[in-house]
């Protein structure tokens, strides 16, 4: 979808943005569930207040089954049967929920009927991102902004991804829809949770508290406020602002605008020593705690002994941790290179030490980096491994995650997203790369053997480079299924 600079968009979150319908909707809806299921549990309002923190209903329902719970309602012992009680319960659930919402018995949130509309009218594209189910949604948004508005607003709902808030998926799926950048895009959510999955993906956030969410930790926000305020209803009270808007008695689109002026022209972060440090230990602990997964994926049409290498070099990074010298950021990196080199077994240790040396030589004499000289580093490091390997892009080797995340790390500092930003949207590339090995046929390395039997596997290498970035950027495993069914 093309786009200019003076293109906007709106994302807003379902539950506790459009409506309150934590409180007066699901609340209600779970509760009546249990009821009807004959279930031995009540959620009261504190209660309700620990199972928000969850992301989607299901997941919610899921935190039920203790085996005092499972023993006590009768329910099957082993995994499917449970699961198949929580898709039934799940599925009522939307019903009644579905129901109240068109009774009014769930009230919409102040001013959200007429942001919408404004935002629409400006040109705005305006969407909904919610990992509730997606009739649910539907059925709040139509109630909330009425048939006509709800019918131009894009919809992302219920299981369209795996990983539910704080993970970004839902957001980086919808930022792909708009075809904007991040810094084009302004979000509205109501939570801890969904802020973290909002920011994660680069957007800057505007939270409107509830009853439910009021003391959670908002200080990733931009703009923190009691609601939208309506004229003539209920006023906007601001509790916390890190923009230029300065708004009154009601959220405006200007005042939107503003807070995305407000990410234009700041400067990226320089990245320290420190950093490094952390970046290069989080991907030695993660070798390691990998290993048995590591060796899976290579075991289906390689040697199986990735894993083992990976994890046994990496433990003796950990082990020496403190001996590297550390004059330098390109004096440190080449320490851990020849550490990789002489101790990974199999091919995995030249490659991995060749990407390391070769990062450490382009960091050069400094204890700081800027953002360009990461960029650099990365393409050292994979230009680096092309030599070695004598591979590219499409061989099907780690190569085919580790370039198209730096790609992307490259296009989000073009874009202005923050450090966070930048990690998690590039850790979704290295994850997407990565499955899209699946179809490749190995054209290197011991699965190269195997020819077009290859196809249908993972590569073993752009795995780990995938699994690895999601660590550097804080989010929580999702680790690719080696047999999808």
């Amino acid at each position: 979808m093309p786009h200019t600079d003076d293109d906007r968009a709106l994302i807003l979150d379902c539950d506790g943005v459009l409506a309150d319908t934590e409180r007066y909707g699901h609340l209600v809806a779970f509760n009546q569930v249990f009821t009807e299921f004959g279930l031995p549990v009540h959620w009261t309002l504190d209660d309700y207040r620990q199972k928000v923190l969850i992301g989607g209903g299901k997941e919610r329902l899921a935190s039920l089954l203790t085996p005092e719970f499972v023993a006590a309602a009768g329910l099957p012992s082993d995994p499917a049967g449970q699961q198949a009680a929580i898709a039934a319960w799940h599925q009522r659930k939307t019903e009644i929920y579905t129901e109240l919402v068109t009774s009014g018995a769930v009230p919409p949130r102040p001013g959200i009927a007429r942001i919408v509309g404004e935002a629409l009218a400006a040109g705005w594209r305006v969407a909904v991102a919610s990992t509730s189910a997606e009739p649910s949604v539907v059925a709040t948004l139509e109630r909330a902004v009425g048939d006509d508005l709800a019918a131009q607003v894009k919809v992302f709902a219920g299981d369209i991804v795996k990983a539910k808030k704080p993970a970004p998926d839902i957001y980086l799926v919808a930022l792909d829809w708009l075809g904007l950048p991040a810094g084009q895009v302004v979000v509205i959510e109501d939570s801890r949770n969904g802020l973290l999955a909002a920011t994660g993906a680069g957007l800057a956030t505007v939270v409107t508290v509830n009853d439910l969410t009021k003391d959670e930790d908002f200080s990733e926000a931009a703009l923190v406020v009691s609601s939208l305020g309506d004229p003539g209803g209920e006023q906007t009270t601001v509790i916390a602002n890190r923009t230029p808007a300065t708004p009154g008695g009601r959220i405006t689109l200007s005042d939107l605008s503003r807070v995305l002026s407000g990410r234009q022209g700041a400067p990226m972060a320089k990245a320290t020593s420190a950093d490094v440090e952390n970046v290069v230990h989080t991907i030695a602990s993660t070798a390691v705690e990998n290993e048995k997964y590591f060796g899976d994926l290579d075991s289906v049409v390689g040697d199986g002994d990735f894993g083992y290498s990976m994890a046994r070099g990496f433990e003796l990074v950990i082990s020496g941790w403190d001996d590297f010298d550390r004059t330098d950021i390109g004096t440190f990196l080449k320490k851990v290179a020849v550490m990789i080199t002489s101790r990974i077994g199999g091919t995995s240790g030249p490659i991995w030490g060749t990407a390391f040396l070769r990062a450490g030589t382009t960091a050069g004499a400094v204890t700081e980096l800027e953002p360009a000289q990461v960029v650099a580093m990365l393409r050292a490091a994979a230009e680096g491994i092309k030599a070695r390997g004598k591979s590219d892009v499409g061989d099907k080797t780690l190569l085919d995650a580790l370039i198209p995340a730096t790609d992307s790390i490259e296009r989000s500092l073009a874009d202005g997203l923050d450090p966070q930003a930048t990690l998690a949207a590039a850790a979704q590339v290295a994850r997407d790369s990565a499955e899209a090995t699946r179809s490749m046929e190995a054209k290197r390395g011991r699965a190269s053997y195997t020819g077009e039997r290859s196809i249908g596997t993972l590569d073993a290498g752009a795995v780990a480079v995938a699994v690895m970035f999601a660590a550097v950027a804080g989010l929580p495993p999702d680790p690719l299924p080696i047999n999808p069914a």
